[in-house]
């Protein structure tokens, strides 16, 4: 899941790591794993590819509005840590056998048991500790990621590619993450934030190549720039408001 591009080059893609461990407790099962989840056969002009995503209407009326409502945040924790993200492209060589590879998929699932675990927390609907809105504000300005790209500022707004994941090791961090990724991927424009906020740094950049040294100078100053903009307060705020019925922990602001 990848948003639009804008520049200096300020690439978006999208990738998956390996999972945080999450602490063992009973979880109430609101449905297999795998039944949450959508498997399609998409096309890329006459090839065929696989596509894995949350399905946004898996069952009764209470859990289709949960899984409609927080689609972005659940697709963030699938891409970040569910095993099965890094796996479902080694099964396109099984195509057209579509079921042997649901039969893969769903073996796949079965034994990735901590993503289980912090997925059906998500979608149960579990209580995790509360977030408050200036953590909100500093994890959200982390999905802002300046970095070097063969020798070129990049900065990548996206599901993966960022240091957010390392922010935090608590079990209720990746739920913070992932709502704050959905605020974002539902603003109606993003870039105008990055905009304001890179502006700076784009004169200085396009008059000369910036040095390792100097884009990790920089780092900092984007993040702190991003968490201090209103609108992107207002749109954590006001997407906390609109799903809290269907998020895990409160907003605290």
């Amino acid at each position: 899941m990848t948003m639009g591009n804008t520049k200096i080059t300020w690439l978006i893609s999208s990738c998956s790591f390996l999972s945080l461990p999450i602490t063992a407790q009973q979880t109430s099962i609101i449905s297999p794993t795998e039944d949450l989840f959508e498997l399609k056969v998409m096309y890329d002009g006459d090839k065929p590819y696989l596509s894995l995503e949350p399905d946004s209407l898996p069952g009764d009326a209470t859990l289709n509005a949960r899984c409609t409502a927080i689609w972005p945040a659940l697709m963030y924790l699938f891409e970040n840590y569910a095993n099965t993200a890094a796996y479902i492209w080694k099964l396109e060589k099984l195509l057209p056998n579509t079921a042997v590879i649901q039969a893969r998929v769903d073996s796949s699932f079965t034994a990735d048991t901590e993503f289980t675990r912090l997925y059906q927390r998500a979608v149960a609907r579990e209580r995790v500790a509360p977030l408050s809105i200036d953590s909100a504000l500093h994890i959200a300005s982390h999905f802002f990621y300046l970095h070097s790209e063969q020798g070129k500022p990049v900065v990548h707004i996206c599901v993966g590619i960022n240091k957010v994941k390392g922010l935090s090791a608590q079990d209720a961090h990746p739920y913070h993450a992932a709502f704050c990724y959905q605020v974002i991927w539902q603003m109606e424009d993003y870039s105008k934030l990055l905009n304001a906020v890179k502006a700076p740094y784009s004169k200085e950049f396009k008059k000369r190549k910036p040095s390792e040294a100097r884009i990790l100078e920089v780092e900092p100053l984007i993040y702190a720039g991003m968490a201090n903009q209103p609108e992107l307060r207002r749109a954590l705020i006001d997407c906390y408001e609109r799903n809290k019925e269907h998020l895990n922990f409160e907003l605290v602001y």
